[in-house]
């Protein structure tokens, strides 16, 4: 984790076809970043009902989840 909370782990989650990045503030999940469909078109998800609420955030600052957004699309870029 660095110095603003925000950690990215990358994954290979059957779900999907291409490598994804999961962001995290604080220990709680935030968001998903897929590439399935090309670098040109990224998409988002956001974790669902049947995900463990302790484990998620749902309120998150702009700022934060933007500079969250930029990490997890940098390293899916590699």
């Amino acid at each position: 984790m660095n110095n603003s909370g925000i950690e990215i782990l990358l994954s290979s989650d059957s779900d999907y076809e291409e490598l994804t990045a999961e962001i995290y503030f604080n220990g709680k999940f935030v968001a998903l970043l897929n590439k399935d469909e090309g670098l040109d078109n990224l998409k988002v998800e956001f974790p669902g009902a049947d995900v463990n609420q302790e484990m998620v955030l749902r309120n998150i600052d702009l700022a934060t989840f933007e500079q969250g957004l930029n990490m997890a699309k940098k390293k899916l870029i590699g």
